[in-house]
């Protein structure tokens, strides 16, 4: 069960979608949720001291803390009126700092949320959303920027490569599953494989053992097709409310070089996704 919700509150933005859906979330599930805001300290590099006058450092601080104080007091809001109990929780560090401050608090948490980056609005958001993924050892939603629709499950795709990222999602994302209506296990296979696909009715299976039905979907794809593309096309396709899927099956590096599903899903999500790494 999910009784425990950590969120990290969005700041510069007039609507935390990500905090909005937490709170409709843990309405859902009767559980608890903590907010934490983060004033950004500013990381000057000690050469580069000198050249940075001593009351501009401070009057930014001063606009990083009002900014967190103004995200804590909208949460305690939006808490409120979900009828949800919750806490609210203040950090001051740098960003590597706080990101790494955020994965660590999240290993206590059944379930972490996170914005979707956006893209025309730069920010710690990124950071924090990579952050959390690779090193907290838990799930993570991700909300997209613009999500306006309360948390609802009636229809979840389960994105599955076989990999273990798809694992590791797969199990976290249990106690959501027994509350979907419609649980579709996607398969995005090569156009011309040879042998029948197996993965997908194991993963059927295995859901069975856990009292849920599941239908598999194939996609064949050809070469050079895009999975990402693929994955979001069914996404669109069949009105899912939920994406399960593995977060950086590969490095991070190569997927920050040469791109990736998880970079491409992140970048142009249209509902949340449940990742794990």
């Amino acid at each position: 069960m999910i009784r425990d919700i950590l969120v990290n509150l969005a700041q510069g933005v007039e609507k935390d979608s990500a905090c909005e859906f937490a709170a409709s979330l843990a309405a859902y599930f009767g559980a608890h949720m903590t907010g934490l805001s983060i004033a950004y300290e500013i990381d000057v590099p000690p050469f580069y001291m000198g050249a940075l006058p001593t009351d501009f450092i401070d009057a930014q601080m001063t606009e990083n803390q009002a900014a967190a104080d103004k995200a804590t007091a909208r949460f305690k809001e939006i808490a409120a009126a979900a009828g949800v109990t919750f806490d609210a929780r203040s950090l001051s560090a740098s960003l590597g700092v706080a990101a790494g401050s955020f994965a660590h608090m999240a290993r206590l948490y059944d379930l972490t949320v996170v914005a979707q980056p956006n893209p025309d609005l730069p920010g710690p958001e990124e950071v924090i959303a990579e952050t959390v993924l690779m090193e907290s050892g838990r799930a993570v939603l991700m909300v997209p920027y613009v999500q306006k629709a309360p948390f609802a499950v009636d229809r979840v795709v389960v994105a599955w490569d076989g990999g273990r990222a798809s694992a590791r999602a797969l199990a976290e994302s249990l106690p959501l599953l027994h509350r979907a209506k419609t649980v579709e296990v996607l398969r995005v296979v090569q156009a011309h494989a040879e042998t029948a696909d197996e993965e997908g009715p194991e993963v059927v299976r295995h859901l069975a053992r856990h009292n849920l039905e599941a239908v598999v979907r194939t996609l064949p794809v050809g070469s050079g097709e895009s999975v990402s593309s693929a994955i979001l096309n069914e996404i669109a396709d069949r009105g899912a409310d939920l994406v399960v899927m593995g977060g950086y099956g590969h490095s991070r590096l190569r997927e920050l070089v040469l791109g990736g599903v998880t970079r491409d899903i992140l970048g142009s999500m249209t509902v949340p996704v449940l990742m794990a790494h």
